[in-house]
């Protein structure tokens, strides 16, 4: 059968659905890093530009053990989540790297301004700052 005009969405559903589903990822991302982490958070971090577009990225993930308990034996696992994908404006400084960072793990409820999870260490033109 062939498609018609009718057959294929609009641009205003495909993003619709695109907004929702990543709106629904998070709040599941937050409700399992909650109910997971049972201690703190570790996270890792990298940027990266593309030289030809100049486009400038910045990964988080997020890592945690969940303890577990079977039969009255503990077990522990290695929980590992991509929190963060994004593109980065401005410069790749520590400031501006550290902002972004707050930012990204605030929307995923590792930290917030009355609590953390996360020991982070930033080193900000030349002083050590630990957050």
């Amino acid at each position: 059968p062939r498609a018609t005009k009718a057959d294929i969405p609009s641009t205003h559903d495909i993003t619709t659905f695109i907004h929702n589903a990543f709106t629904n990822f998070l709040k599941e991302l937050k409700a399992e890093i909650k109910s997971t982490a049972t201690g703190w958070v570790s996270t890792t971090m990298d940027t990266w530009s593309i030289e030809q577009t100049k486009a400038s990225f910045l990964g988080i993930t997020a890592h945690c053990i969940h303890i577990s308990e079977m039969a009255g034996i503990a077990k522990w696992s290695l929980q590992s989540r991509v929190i963060a994908f994004r593109s980065l404006s401005g410069p790749h400084t520590g400031e501006n790297i550290a902002c972004y960072f707050i930012k990204l793990c605030e929307r995923v409820g590792i930290v917030s301004a009355v609590s953390t999870k996360v020991c982070l260490i930033v080193i900000l033109f030349s002083k050590l700052m630990v957050l």
